[in-house]
């Protein structure tokens, strides 16, 4: 219990990076240590392993020996039988027969060593058994064979020949030879039985290198699943003491700025630095809320000002439009805006490769009808003109605007020459319609127009005022 409450309090207080770089060390160190524990005990149990291995071997190897040299002089008497009349065979089947005997005790003697440096082994017991028995049973085999050698004397004749053959037979046959023939049969299948045992041995200590080699890689494997697991575990931790809390200020943030409920407070679970991160958001969230409060009180008193102005801009910004753009008598577009108009449209017109037509409209003789009828007369004929021409004109990308004097203008994008002379024969035919009295006019007795149509594809940008002049020269 007091270990859990330090490591709590040690988790509380320390610091972000201080906690990720426990759980680094942590996860490196099982990890380090898996991989070492299983090196060592692999190692260890391979050794061990190992040195059973060799000890069985090296068993193997001395009994076989000493199973094959037993073996050869075993066989010598029957050799004898068939060099037993050839000096030179039988003398050499007798060196043969001393090599063997003296291979034999040197594998006696080996074997003694190997039984005095593992002397723990129920194995040795036997085969010091064994050994003991055959010494004993090669010194009467061996006097018995040195007897035989003795008696016999190699001859050419053939009854000579006969009586050494039978000699070596009857020595064979006899009662002492048979009973050490038996014993060394015996004493072969307990040696063979040992040599099975030791090849047991073999194997079960390539079993054991086997299960060694096994252990390493388990061992190994599991302190990677630990530290698979404790990472797993860091990080969930990691996200439980910082993200989650980091999550939960984002949260809080995001409501405060989102539905101004500066009544939410983040929670402080920790002293490090997402818990001092908290308590300064929960502070400034305070002081926001403070500071709002007085803001909205002098909005309020703003927004009255502002609202009282902008009614004031509105109506000041109409006239101003008024001003702007529009004819103050005919209350059409005037020669600025027409201007404007002309130009954007003529770089629009470049870049789309479209037509632009113009109209230029001139009332007949509008001086005369001026000294005729009056000023205000002459005003309320531009009056009517205006508005009728823009009661011809229907599409709202088209511009009518007053050119100057009684000189009035129609811009038409995307509209051919026939389009354009089309309309002009409609607007000449509107005002021919209204029948506006002229009596002192040299063409008509009512109020007519003149104009003059243009058209062009736009390409250079001030090829614009050629349009105007073709359009004048039209007109005139």
């Amino acid at each position: 219990m007091f270990i859990t409450n330090q490591l709590q309090r040690i988790l509380t207080h320390s610091k972000i990076g201080d906690k990720i770089k426990y759980g680094y060390v942590i996860v490196i160190t099982i990890f380090i240590l898996g991989i070492l524990s299983g090196l060592a005990l692999g190692d260890f149990y391979e050794k061990k392993a190992y040195h059973k291995l060799q000890l069985a071997n090296e068993k193997i190897i001395l009994l076989s020996q000493l199973h094959n040299h037993i073996l050869q002089i075993r066989s010598h008497p029957k050799t004898l039988i068939v060099v037993v009349n050839e000096s030179i065979w039988f003398e050499y089947e007798i060196s043969k027969f001393s090599l063997n005997i003296q291979k034999i005790n040197y594998s006696l003697s080996e074997i003694k060593k190997f039984l005095y440096k593992n002397n723990n082994n129920l194995d040795n017991k036997r085969i010091k058994q064994i050994i003991s028995e055959y010494r004993y049973y090669l010194d009467e085999y061996e006097k018995n064979i040195q007897s035989l050698w003795q008696t016999i004397t190699p001859i050419s004749t053939n009854n000579s020949q006969l009586n050494n053959q039978d000699i070596v037979i009857e020595l064979i046959k006899s009662q002492e030879m048979q009973n050490l023939e038996i014993q060394f049969e015996k004493l072969s299948e307990i040696l063979s039985l040992v040599i099975d045992s030791a090849q047991e041995n073999k194997k079960d200590a390539e079993r054991e290198m086997r299960k060694a080699n096994l252990l390493r890689i388990k061992i190994i494997f599991s302190s990677s699943i630990i530290s698979l697991i404790i990472s797993t575990i860091s990080a969930i931790y990691t996200g439980k003491v910082i993200a989650y809390p980091l999550e939960e200020l984002t949260y809080v943030a995001q409501k405060v700025t989102q539905e101004s409920n500066f009544r939410l407070q983040a929670p402080v679970t920790t002293q490090d630095e997402v818990g001092k991160l908290a308590t300064s958001i929960n502070q400034l969230i305070k002081w926001i809320h403070e500071h709002i409060k007085e803001l909205k009180e002098a909005h309020k008193t703003l927004e009255n000002r502002v609202e009282q102005r902008t009614i004031e801009l509105q109506q000041a910004l109409k006239k101003l439009k008024a001003l702007v753009n529009l004819d103050g008598l005919t209350q059409i577009f005037n020669r600025r805006y027409f201007d404007e108009s002309l130009y954007r449209e003529w770089q629009r017109g470049r870049r789309e490769k479209s037509e632009i037509s113009l109209i230029l409209c001139d009332i007949d003789y509008f001086k005369i009808y001026n000294e005729t009828y009056g000023h205000l007369g002459g005003d309320s004929c531009l009056q009517k003109v205006a508005q009728e021409i823009r009661r011809q004109v229907k599409r709202p990308s088209d511009v009518v605007a007053r050119y100057g004097g009684e000189e009035f203008v129609i811009l038409l994008p995307n509209t051919n020459l026939n389009g354009a002379l089309t309309l002009a024969e409609m607007i000449r035919n509107a005002i021919e319609t209204m029948n506006i009295p002229h009596q002192n006019s040299l063409v008509s007795d009512h109020v007519t127009l003149s104009m003059g149509v243009s058209c062009k594809i736009p390409e250079q940008i001030e090829q614009y005022k050629e349009l105007i002049k073709e359009a004048d020269d039209a007109l005139y």
